[in-house]
């Protein structure tokens, strides 16, 4: 989505940043400070919000490699780490150690995304796409939707997914003349039913979930995923057919250094947010980087 948007807005100062990124968090129902939007920043404003299976399979048309990347990385990831029998933490497990799957990385923080937003190219604008996840779950099929108000709750979570696809397993299996199985089997199932769930509704849809807490940088970024319906088409393309949903707030190439600088005293830099030998080794080396002028 080059070129910029009408819901596009230029973040000139610091200030105007602030006042942007904080819009519409007073939430009347519970007499809080809880904005609605998620966030997700992009160092380079022409990058889509594509996911990484759809950039993989390409336009190849090979779909089906996405169970076989999930399938085998969970039989060779079984000697490094203990994956509950749950897809959704399978796959976040996999999306947070970097294979191709149809999750999309968000945080409820918008200096986090501020924070991506100003990395990469010196010369190029960055991004930050704010997503208005309430009035996204709006959108949903009834099914998905009733699954939230019953638990009074605007947010998915692994194991609520795990619970609602559980469901869509139930009702689909007689169609699909298979029983309930445990393990891969299980797996390729789930994604029968949720594809034909899919398939039955007018719209594609895109539903937010949190993540389980798998490691201290999902934590300190207060992550959280998306995952689409369709995941053939860029989210950005879906966004354009409901622009009352986001916001980008771009960032001027020549405001990145600024504002990076201004993150990390307000401690948001590598070090917080990758804890380890790796994130304070980056800190340091951006920190006490010569400055080129």
């Amino acid at each position: 989505m080059g070129g910029g948007t009408t819901n596009d807005i230029v973040a000139t100062d610091w200030l105007t940043l602030q006042e942007v990124l904080g819009e519409h968090a007073w939430n009347e129902r519970i007499g809080r400070y809880r904005s609605p939007y998620v966030f997700r920043g992009l160092s380079n404003v022409d990058y889509s919000l594509e996911a990484s299976i759809t950039r993989f399979v390409g336009d190849t048309g090979q779909w089906e490699l996405e169970g076989h990347l999930l399938r085998n990385f969970l039989k060779y990831a079984r000697q490094e780490i203990d994956i509950p029998d749950s897809p959704y933490y399978r796959l976040a497990i996999a999306q947070h150690h970097g294979l191709p799957t149809r999750l999309l990385d968000w945080t409820y923080s918008p200096a986090i995304a501020t924070f991506f937003a100003t990395g990469g190219r010196a010369d190029t604008d960055g991004v930050i796409w704010a997503v208005d996840y309430v009035r996204a779950h709006e959108q949903l099929p009834a099914f998905l939707r009733e699954s939230l108000e019953r638990l009074d709750t605007d947010m998915f979570d692994a194991d609520l997914l795990d619970d609602v696809t559980r469901q869509l397993l139930d009702q689909y299996t007689d169609e699909m003349g298979r029983s309930p199985t445990a393990g891969v089997l299980e797996m390729f199932d789930m994604r029968d039913a949720i594809a034909a769930f899919a398939a039955e509704q007018p719209d594609d849809y895109v539903v937010f979930f949190e993540p389980p807490a798998i490691d201290q940088r999902i934590v300190n970024q207060a992550a959280l995923f998306s995952s689409q319906s369709n995941p053939t088409v860029a989210m950005d393309t879906w966004l354009e057919g409901h622009p009352e949903l986001y916001r980008r707030i771009v960032v001027p190439a020549e405001r990145k250094a600024e504002f990076r600088d201004r993150l990390d005293q307000l401690n948001f830099n590598r070090r917080t947010l990758f804890p380890g030998l790796d994130g304070i080794a980056d800190w340091l080396t951006a920190y006490y980087t010569p400055n080129s002028k």
